[in-house]
């Protein structure tokens, strides 16, 4: 029952539909009397919507086309914005280990936690294990400025939470710290090379304008030729005609 409900009203929204389309009386819409009347201003609408079909597939193309090569442009500038900002301002990177104890290392720094938070950079950084009396890792900073973590030797009785590392463990640790401490010296290295270029690189990509400026000149012609195409106006003018014509015949101006 409810199927054919959905039938009716289905049926009935598109009679009404159709009859919006030749406004009149009945027989005029519907009737086979009135066919050769109707025929002329169904083609000459579907003319029109193949005309402006057209158009927007053409501004379509061109304002993808555009689109591609303004995100293009952008994504060669940042990249180019992001790796001298990366350079210039490493920060932290990555965590490489930790923490141990008060110390966890970072790819550009080591933090250091305890009663005084310090933020050691790596270039240049010394460390050192030592196991007499206690454990304890030195760091020393290339103004000579010294720093120490300490570490018990043994794990307490009956402390099983707080953590403890093995003389073998803080060795290894440090020797990671030494060989992050290389790396960023190569990194500084590398970044004093590579930054004339980068911001050469940028310069150029940002006058690099010249396909975004064609493909944005394109779409604006695109448009401006569709505003005026003599196609559109010759199918508007033939639909506007047989417009008038029914109106004489019915009363009734239909619509495009």
């Amino acid at each position: 029952m409810r199927t054919l409900l959905l039938v009716v009203l289905a049926a009935t929204a598109g009679t009404a539909w159709y009859w919006s389309r030749f406004p009149g009386k009945w027989i005029f819409a519907f009737s086979t009397r009135y066919a050769n009347n109707r025929a002329p201003l169904t083609t000459c609408r579907r003319n029109l919507r193949e005309v402006d079909k057209e158009a927007a597939q053409a501004e379509k193309s061109a304002r993808e086309r555009a689109g591609a090569e303004e995100a293009k442009y952008q994504q060669d500038v940042q990249e180019l914005e992001k790796e001298i900002a990366g350079l210039l301002r490493p920060g932290l990177g990555r965590c490489v280990k930790g923490p141990i104890g008060d110390i966890t290392l970072y790819e550009h720094a080591v933090k250091m936690a305890g009663e005084t938070p310090v933020v050691i950079p790596l270039a240049g950084l010394k460390a050192e294990f030592k196991s007499d009396p206690t454990y304890m890792i030195d760091l020393t900073e290339p103004s000579s400025r010294p720093h120490r973590a300490k570490y018990p030797r043994r794990r307490e009785a009956g402390d099983e939470e707080t953590p403890f590392f093995t003389a073998e463990q803080l060795s290894d640790f440090t020797f990671e710290i030494l060989k992050a401490a290389a790396d960023e010296n190569n990194f500084r290295t590398y970044r004093e090379a590579r930054l004339p270029h980068a911001r050469k690189e940028l310069e150029t990509a940002r006058n690099n304008t010249a396909s975004r400026d064609e493909a944005l000149k394109n779409l604006q012609d695109v448009c401006a030729w569709q505003k005026s195409n003599p196609r559109r106006k010759a199918a508007l003018a033939e639909l506007d005609a047989e417009r008038r014509r029914w109106q004489e015949l019915t009363g009734k101006m239909p619509p495009r």
